[in-house]
């Protein structure tokens, strides 16, 4: 008692909204607390936490969530912090100044100080100084972070900056910041990113008639902070789920994928998205189908009557 009492004093966490941290099991989990216009997707990255892992801990939030509703959120205990007596970072995938600034407990303003630095962009690999006593710092060849596949949409015939914030559980000032848009209009057929572009660095994404040569080079990397993992893509049909007209929670049968893993799945003909677990084997089915879907995830997805082609990704 006297050791989780230790636990829980030393443990202060900056969000005010973390409840406390609790241990189930031998592992820690910080419990919050969702507050209103929170998203899975902000917790993620308030956390530092996929939102795949956040889901696994708390299999009820599959179908959304709500006001009030307490979340397990896995707790890593961060490192002791580097000493600042003059060394040199090197920027890694998906860092900013803020938070290399917040893993040194230094200022955004001390590290541009410290390496002339006039705006709030780095590039991947390059050198950044920290601290006073270091005296040489070296710039790497400034990099262009490809922006990937998975976090650009589509516009297709009717959908509005409204439509698109609730399918991918943003707002619609998130949109419009990540897209540099001064209106609500959206064009038909134009791209736009629903993730937060990496390293907050605007990049113009790719049009639809872009070649063949320019999509090559595009990353099938998922959004780091959001995943962390590969992408491995899988087309065929879909058909609905029998059996589940009153579950609200988006859930999926496949032939060879294990129960409980989460995969994102894409209506190819609207590019509508939803992440579902699997619940079960598919079995009896017709040969073109790969999955069947539960009812909620089915409607999610904008089926109608009969299957649907879809593209299901998994992560290694």
């Amino acid at each position: 008692m006297i050791k989780l009492l230790f636990v829980f004093l030393s443990w202060a966490p900056s969000d005010s909204d973390s409840v406390r941290l609790e241990t189930i099991d031998g592992k820690q989990y910080i419990i919050h607390q969702v507050e209103a216009k929170e998203t899975l997707y902000a917790i993620s990255r308030r956390y530092n936490v996929p939102v795949t892992v956040i889901l696994a801990n708390n299999p009820s939030s599959d179908g959304g969530i709500s006001v009030g509703k307490l979340l397990r959120v896995p707790y890593t205990p961060k490192s002791k912090q580097p000493s600042t007596d003059g060394q040199t970072h090197v920027v890694a995938q998906g860092e900013t100044l803020y938070s290399i600034a917040r893993l040194y407990n230094v200022s955004v303003d001390d590290v541009k100080k410290w390496n002339n630095l006039t705006e709030n962009e780095i590039s991947l690999g390059q050198s950044l100084l920290i601290g006073k006593k270091a005296a040489v710092v070296e710039t790497a060849p400034k990099l262009i972070t490809q922006q990937s596949l998975s976090s650009t949409h589509t516009v297709a015939a009717k959908e509005t900056l409204y439509s698109l914030a609730r399918q991918y559980n943003v707002t619609v000032q998130q949109l419009k910041e990540w897209n540099n848009l001064t209106s609500d209009e959206l064009k038909l057929g134009s791209l736009i990113y629903v993730v937060q572009p990496v390293n907050n660095r605007m990049q113009q994404p790719a049009t639809t008639q872009s070649t063949g040569a320019t999509m090559a080079q595009a990353s099938v990397k998922i959004n780091e902070r959001m995943i962390g993992t590969e992408e491995v893509k899988e087309q065929g049909m879909a058909q609905l789920m029998e059996g589940t007209d009153g579950n609200r929670k988006y859930l999926a049968q496949h032939k060879t994928i294990k129960s409980g893993t989460i995969l994102k799945v894409k209506n190819l003909a609207t590019n509508q998205e939803v992440f579902v677990r699997i619940s079960s084997v598919l079995s009896g089915s017709d040969s073109d189908v790969i999955m069947r879907l539960s009812k909620s995830a089915f409607m999610q997805l904008g089926g109608g009557e009969g299957k649907m082609k879809i593209e299901v990704t998994s992560y290694k």
